[in-house]
């Protein structure tokens, strides 16, 4: 948690993490956002009336691009500016659309730059000032950030929803971190069953080496999500993988009883 400014800190708030898969899809014009989905999503969280951050992929606008202009590994130079340029202005729509639907389910959302709030080096992405969130939420603001590029020591860097929401929880002290999917939790074998994990811990290799690591996947898929996962959980920080598309599961995870989903547990909690 190094570079985190104490001030941070927003002890009893949630962060959740609605994934582009969730909340996208490629139609054929283009892709497209799921509005129903993400906006009974939003009507559920508004119910709950917990201060939230919410942090949200970038599915169908951020992948495509990145197969095509081949930056898997995350990383930009500078001499190619002008394909972030071009990135960053489709996804400012997709963020658009989900404020828009945020708003629409009752939440006071405001989109924060993950550009201003996260700084790469070498392409490992570390938080900045993350004042600003906390300044929201003590407003009863919902701060809204998206995975995008950030500055890099030599170019730019994307900086992962799931880096994004681990990070803003581990530096606001969140009493729970719900990443959203549109699986039905971590599953016990990927592509080859529905049964998943209840619980999941990080020295259960076995399980561990059975999931999908998603090598055409610029974020590093179910492997890199609870990969950061963990981190939330050794913090003591209660994290679940849940099924964003079953009505009630943000909030039955939020409350510790998810409908349908995965904790990920930690041998090093508290550490």
């Amino acid at each position: 948690m190094s570079g985190i400014p104490h001030s941070a800190s927003a002890p009893g708030c949630a962060v959740v993490k609605l994934g582009g898969s969730l909340i996208t899809s490629e139609g054929p014009g283009g892709p497209d956002v799921n509005r129903a989905l993400l906006t009974a999503r939003a009507h559920e969280l508004a119910a709950s009336g917990r201060p939230l951050v919410l942090v949200h992929g970038t599915g169908a606008y951020g992948k495509p691009p990145a197969r095509r202009y081949g930056y898997l590994d995350g990383r930009l130079p500078r001499s190619r500016a002008g394909v972030v340029a071009e990135v960053a202005r489709d996804l400012a729509r997709l963020e658009l659309e989900v404020v828009d639907c945020l708003e629409a389910g009752g939440l006071k959302p405001l989109r924060l730059p993950a550009i201003q709030l996260f700084r790469a080096s070498a392409g490992c992405a570390s938080p900045l000032d993350l004042g600003p969130v906390r300044e929201l939420l003590a407003r009863g603001v919902t701060p809204v950030i998206g995975g995008n590029f950030v500055l890099d020591c030599d170019g730019f860097a994307v900086c992962s929803s799931d880096i994004i929401a681990v990070e803003l929880a581990l530096a606001l002290g969140a009493a729970s971190l719900v990443l959203a999917t549109r699986a039905h939790g971590v599953y016990r074998e990927h592509g080859r069953g529905e049964a998943i994990h209840g619980l999941l811990s990080e020295s259960d290799g076995d399980a561990l080496r059975k999931i999908d690591a998603a090598g055409q996947d610029v974020s590093g898929g179910m492997l890199a999500k609870i990969s950061h996962g963990f981190r939330a959980a050794r913090h003591g920080i209660a994290t679940y993988v849940v099924d964003g598309r079953v009505a009630g599961n943000l909030n039955g995870a939020l409350d510790g009883s998810p409908l349908q989903g995965t904790r990920l547990l930690s041998d090093r909690a508290g550490g």
